[in-house]
């Protein structure tokens, strides 16, 4: 029987390099603006020039860039050029969410759902995971529908579980493609409908996941 795991929002690199960068952008950064920093910061990241992107970030960040305050969380999260922080990956991941940038509100979301950072609170994640959602991440729709669907933080409902895969599936999330084949296939909430998880299995194997692909085969 498939089973479900929880990741952590796998985040989207640019394709330019930092050496790639425009110095208008530097330029710019080193006045204050925000989103220069921001942009500079993780053109260094996909240069895997860490040592600069930190900085970059962190000014960024100071000065009201929640995608820098998200970007600075994922450093300390996954100990980009540091040592792993998991305090400090909450905290900014909380500071982007609250600046409103849906992506660092799924990941203050699996901090709090994991532990991580903050007391384990499923409840918080779930709040976390709705203003995702709310702001069309469909990472954290995903994992509101899980939230629902286990009935950790939000009251049991296989029918809003279902929604939320849904909506994700319909956006091209292939994590929430799986989910919904498993739903299909294990008639949770609805009659077993094998041939209707498979369909979804082979999306969610089209859009890249792994895991759909070892059901999509079968």
């Amino acid at each position: 029987m498939p089973n479900r795991a929880l990741t952590l929002l796998p985040l989207c690199l640019s394709l330019a390099a930092f050496a790639a960068a425009p110095s208008a952008d530097e330029k710019a950064c080193k006045k204050g603006n925000a989103a220069a920093c921001a942009h500079s910061g993780r053109a260094a990241i996909d240069a895997e020039d860490y040592a600069a992107a930190k900085p970059l970030l962190e000014k960024g960040c100071q000065h009201g860039s929640a995608e820098a305050c998200d970007d600075l969380g994922w450093i300390y999260d996954d100990g980009l050029g540091i040592d792993i922080d998991k305090a400090n990956a909450a905290k900014f991941y909380a500071k982007a969410c609250a600046g409103n940038f849906a992506r660092g509100c799924t990941n203050e979301g699996v901090m709090h759902l994991k532990g991580e950072g903050f007391e384990k609170d499923v409840t918080k994640a779930a709040d976390c995971f709705q203003k995702a959602c709310d702001g069309k991440n469909w990472s954290g729709c995903r994992d509101l529908g899980l939230r629902y669907l286990t009935g950790e933080g939000r009251a049991k409902s296989e029918s809003k579980a279902r929604e939320l895969f849904e909506l994700g599936c319909n956006a091209e999330n292939g994590p929430s493609c799986y989910d919904l084949a498993v739903m299909y296939s294990n008639g949770e909430g609805m009659p077993k409908n094998k041939v209707t998880a498979k369909k979804f299995f082979k999306k969610g194997c089209d859009l890249g996941h792994e895991k759909s692909c070892e059901f999509a085969n079968k």
